[in-house]
């Protein structure tokens, strides 16, 4: 009965163990028409116009990423369109989950910015390992791959990364001039 007991005692200790260290994977939007990885929304922005949203965002992307001209692929304010590409690292993680300072590879995306008054428009696509080839993250979604679990990792990392470029321009986008004080 003894030998029972420490066994029904010991067993969610052990399970707690083997969760230890494993990733969970992150709920990824996988475009319906291209089945690619890509974040995209609409957002309104009452009373601006199309000039005005770009302003806001081209000042954005001047604060938000270094070397920001590097970066910039198209800027068009006459059309409502800017376009970056840009990159950021990825780490590993050791055998327990933790994140190290070991540099896995660094992630390339393409952001495209589109604005009509009113409204603006985000979209992140081409999310890629940067490699001599192409190497599209789509093939790290494979659970039964023997790299799956760095992969659920470095998908997590990737959608927090992400997460922030879009939570940052929003914040931006909907930010309000200051009256300047009348001396």
């Amino acid at each position: 009965m003894r030998i029972l007991t420490l066994v029904l005692l010991a067993l969610p200790l052990s399970l707690l163990a083997q969760k230890k260290g494993q990733p969970t994977w992150p709920e990824l939007n996988i475009d319906a028409k291209t089945n690619l990885i890509s974040y995209s929304e609409v957002p309104k922005v009452a009373d601006a116009t199309a000039p005005e949203l770009y302003d806001k965002a081209y000042g954005w992307l001047k604060g938000y990423y270094k070397n920001y001209a590097e970066k910039l692929r198209k800027s068009d304010k006459d059309a409502g369109l800017i376009e970056v590409f840009a990159r950021f690292p990825i780490y590993a993680y050791d055998k327990k989950g933790v994140k190290t300072a070991s540099r896995q590879g660094l992630i390339q995306y393409t952001l495209t910015l589109l604005f009509k008054d009113g409204r603006y428009k985000y979209e992140i696509t081409k999310l890629n390992l940067k490699e001599k080839s192409y190497q599209p993250l789509e093939k790290w979604l494979d659970r039964e791959d023997s790299n799956a679990r760095n992969h659920a990792f470095y998908l997590t990392d990737i959608d927090a990364e992400l997460k922030d470029v879009v939570a940052s321009l929003k914040k931006a986008m909907t930010a309000t001039e200051k009256a300047e004080d009348d001396w």
